[in-house]
């Protein structure tokens, strides 16, 4: 088993059974571990002791050296070594051990130069460092104790606190036994605690510090005597023993700065704060018990203002609060509310003065060097006490972090007025315990909304002050306060799932949000060579957040507080003017990304147009884009757009990303014709079948709404003017292709109609053939213009598909002309049933056949010769297998005799052509293949 599980076992044995109390147990239990730490430490102990011998005889051997060359070599006179040897390093007479060591140092360090002592030793205890790994607290803690017991004259110290717990136990012994009377007991342990002060300066020259402790060991017991006479046995007024104790403080004070003695102070002080937990029985009162620790605090105050002795100061603090700490745990009742607050107040405000004077009492070198332990420890205990005090009063909690906020804050100002430099980590201390209180006094004070909007506008300011001194950590707590104000938005609506429950009543809480977001994206901007580069994506990740929570913020508004039939046009100008100003704010702020930004308007837009047309088309809403000023929120949001596309000319990136953003920037382009082009046919939809128009006058409006467009881009890639021929790949090829496409529709949609009018009909010139023969010039226009691109295709298709669509247009009139004059049903079935119609498509395709071969022959184009001849043998082929069934019919008959005369005439018009050179080698590479 552990040497140090065993002691400790045995410490807790032996002390309960000496004192037949669990106390008693528990400081044997103490004070074993403690030997069981000292015993397995004592190889790391000699360890560091041969490393000290070592590193003084390396420190001796380098003045020797640094001697022998600064003395001049004409001079025979033997050089004077004022070196001190490695002995009185460790001999000298002064009280303690550190301090002769340093006294040692500083004679020796004015024998050589700093140079040679950093050549000789910084690269030794680098070596020495190097390995070893920083110790924690825990560890920290034991090697002071181990210190205290070990170093020095540790069986002086030990016989001393043993001394002092005898004295203790005696005295509740004789009280229990009434062996003597209170008062002879009480002057016996004063007495004994003079003698012990008395003996204890007489030797505070000895080595190893021993009338050092005796005199420690003398003042705990004085401070045990009056404690007891004063309060538990009334042989006193309270006035006049706490008055004896204070100068008992004062007294250990001034003896520890008098002897320059640490260990003094320890003594005193922790006597002191052990003396009332010693000889308690309980029933005494808090009041004095604090009331006597104030006192036992201001001695330590006292000390700090001439000695900066960490030890002591923790040693008060940890005894101070720890106690103070396991009162208020088992004791406390609102009702000592106001005699408890007092003392409180007094605690923080001594340690705040001592942590304050730690760092002013510094050496030069280290002038602002700070207790962390101290400085962070000391507000969380307090404010943790003060939770405790005040856990039953609504607004207490949220005040008490006020206070504590305004006064770090007021501290780090006036040391910021007096010591900018040389106290500036205390300053900083200073100021991040005053953000973190005001941040905590928001939720104690306020519901979660404003909590949210709190934090983050700290958010941005720890970012802000993060960037400007080039440190992560602030940074990062930023970031995490950010995240958990957003997160502190769903405590308001008891973590709900439905977005409008959350944010409906936090319109302010979403603004604050936003700002909060695109302050932080700004300061990562600004600061950009200030931070590292995964940070600089976060800017993005805040321009993000900030328009997404405006975004929903304007959304709940306009979804609350306007009419339905309001809310489309209001949420697209909402969304446009918004845009509106993002662009307005990157040019004030010269901040590119935030411009990047208006890319969203598009499909912002986009997506609630869609959302609309979806419910329309469903039949859950009548309502229509143009309706309630729509018209203009789509005019708005057509300039806005098309402001950022003129502001997007003009690429300021380079690299990838150049390429990137021009191509979306031409992509927005296509996309924002497409969208407002959509929307105009959606409006046009709804007013098709709200009015409920004829069919022809259906069809000739839709005829203006895909033909119109087309001209009007025609005319308008002719003219210079900005976008058109900046982007004329996009107008010209990609644009139109929807526009093409929906017209082929419109043409077989009039195609099926039949053209009736209500009065007479005209074959051509009627408003249905010519929206048709306008579509087969207008397609055979696009063609010829090179429009999609068709520059590159063959010059037989781009002439081939117009010539089609007339062809097509031709036999659509043939049949219109059947339909009226020989009132044949428009329909597929009594079209093809109709001799007629054979008749009239048969003579229609010889005569197109003519055409074509006569055309050939005088352009000597064999293939387009072979073209006609193809569409009479087709004519052929209709005539032998479906007129030849009805030779009877007069219709039938004509046919073909009208057909075969044209055949003879082409015969005789358009006899084959013949092979040119391009026919001939045409054909025998087709051979060949």
């Amino acid at each position: 088993m552990d040497k140090k599980v065993i002691l400790t076992l045995a410490g807790l044995i032996l002390g309960a059974v000496c004192s037949q109390d669990p106390f008693g147990g528990l400081v044997g239990g103490i004070l074993g571990f403690l030997l069981g730490q000292a015993w397995g430490g004592s190889i790391q102990v000699k360890g560091l002791e041969r490393e000290v011998i070592r590193l003084n005889s390396l420190m001796t051997q380098n003045t020797s050296e640094t001697v022998a060359q600064d003395s001049p070599s004409s001079n025979n006179q033997p050089a004077v070594d004022n070196t001190v040897p490695a002995t009185a390093l460790t001999s000298s007479p002064d009280l303690e051990p550190d301090t002769s060591v340093r006294s040692g140092a500083e004679k020796t360090s004015k024998t050589y130069k700093e140079s040679d002592w950093n050549e000789a030793s910084v690269s030794t205890f680098d070596a020495y460092d190097s390995d070893s790994k920083a110790p924690s607290l825990f560890t920290k803690v034991c090697d002071k104790v181990r210190d205290f017991f070990f170093q020095g004259n540790p069986v002086v110290r030990v016989g001393m606190l043993v001394l002092f717990f005898g004295l203790s136990f005696l005295a509740k012994y004789a009280s229990g036994a009434g062996l003597f009377p209170i008062e002879l007991r009480l002057t016996v342990i004063a007495l004994v605690a003079i003698a012990l002060l008395g003996l204890g300066w007489k030797t505070r020259v000895r080595h190893n510090g021993y009338g050092l402790i005796l005199q420690g060991g003398g003042i705990a017991a004085l401070y045990l005597t009056l404690f007891a006479a004063g309060k538990l046995y009334t042989l006193m007024p309270t006035s006049l023993a706490f008055g004896l104790m204070f100068v008992i403080v004062l007294l250990g004070a001034a003896l520890a700065i008098l002897q320059n003695a640490q260990i003094l102070a320890l003594m005193a002080t922790a006597g002191g704060f052990f003396a009332p937990i010693l000889t308690s029985d309980g029933t005494g009162s808090h009041v004095g018990l604090f009331s006597f620790y104030l006192i036992l605090n201001m001695g330590v105050l006292t000390i700090a203002w001439f000695k900066s002795w960490r030890l002591l100061n923790w040693v008060g603090f940890i005894f101070t609060f720890v106690i103070t700490s396991t009162w208020s745990v088992l004791s406390y009742e609102p009702d000592l509310y106001v005699t408890t607050q007092p003392f409180l107040l007094a605690f923080f405000a001594l340690y705040l003065t001592i942590s304050v004077l730690f760092s002013m009492k510094q050496p030069p070198k280290l002038k602002g060097l700070v207790d962390g332990s101290l400085v962070f420890g000391l507000p969380v205990v307090a404010f943790g006490l003060q939770t405790m005090l005040l856990k039953h009063t609504e607004y207490g909690l949220a005040i008490s972090a006020l206070l504590l906020s305004a006064i770090y804050i007021a501290l780090a100002s006036m040391l910021w007025k007096k010591y900018p430099e040389t106290h500036r980590l205390l300053i900083e201390s200073f100021i991040a315990l005053g953000a973190v209180f005001a941040t905590l006094a928001v939720p104690l004070a306020l519901d979660a909304s404003w909590t949210s909007a709190t934090w983050c506008i700290e958010a941005a300011g720890l970012v802000w002050i993060g960037a400007r001194q080039q440190r992560l950590l602030p940074r990062i707590a930023g970031y995490a306060m950010y995240a958990l104000g957003v997160i502190s938005l769903q405590f308001d609506a008891n973590f709900q799932s439905d977005l409008l429950a959350i944010f409906k009543n936090n319109g302010i809480g979403l603004l604050i949000l936003a700002v909060s977001a695109l302050a932080i994206a700004l300061v990562l901007q600004r600061q950009g060579r200030s931070v590292s580069l995964h940070e600089r994506y976060l800017e993005w990740v805040g321009i993000t957040f900030g328009l997404t929570w405006w975004m929903m913020f304007g959304l709940l508004e306009l979804l609350t507080r306007l009419a339905e039939h309001w809310v489309f046009a209001a949420i697209i100008v909402f969304i446009s003017l918004s845009m509106l100003g993002v662009m307005v704010l990157s040019g004030r702020l010269r901040w590119p990304n935030l411009l990047r930004a208006t890319y969203s308007l598009l499909p912002l837009v986009a997506l609630w147009i869609s959302g609309f047309a979806v419910v329309w088309w469903a039949g859950l809403s009548s309502m229509h884009p143009f309706a309630s000023l729509g018209w203009l929120a789509l005019c708005v949001f057509t300039v806005v757009q098309y402001r950022f596309l003129w502001l997007q000319r003009e690429c300021r990136e380079e690299g990838v990303k150049a390429a990137i953003e021009s191509k979306l920037t031409q992509y927005w382009h296509v996309l924002t014709a497409w969208l407002l082009l959509g929307t105009a046919y959606w409006e046009m939809q709804w007013w098709q079948q709200a009015m409920n128009w004829h069919p022809v006058l259906t069809l000739l409006l839709w005829f203006i709404a895909f033909t119109g467009p087309l001209v009007a881009l025609m005319v308008a890639l002719k003219r210079t003017h900005w976008p058109f021929q900046a982007y004329l790949t996009e107008y010209k090829d990609r644009l139109p292709i929807p526009l093409v496409v929906f017209t082929g529709f419109w043409f077989v949609a009039a195609s099926i109609e039949s053209g009736e009018i209500g009065f007479l009909y005209l074959p051509i010139l009627n408003p249905l053939d010519l929206m048709q023969l306008a579509i087969v010039v207008l397609l055979g226009y696009l063609f010829k213009s090179n429009v999609f691109g068709l520059a590159h295709v063959d010059r037989v298709y781009r002439i081939g598909a117009p010539a089609l669509l007339g062809f097509v247009w031709l036999n659509i009139l043939v049949l219109r002309m059947m339909h009226h004059y020989d009132e044949v049903a428009y329909n597929a079935f009594d079209l093809w049933q109709s001799s007629t119609v054979h008749m009239a498509l048969s003579i229609l395709w010889s005569l197109c056949a003519l055409v074509i071969m006569n055309a050939s022959r005088r352009l000597q184009n064999r293939k387009l010769w072979i073209l006609g001849a193809s569409l009479l043998g087709l004519v052929l082929l209709k005539l032998f297998t479906k007129d030849l069934t009805g030779t009877g019919n007069l219709a039938r008959i004509m046919s073909f005799m009208v057909v075969g005369g044209l055949m003879l005439l082409i015969g005789y018009l358009s006899p084959i052509p013949s092979r040119n050179e391009s026919d001939v080698s045409a054909e025998t590479k087709d051979e060949q293949v």
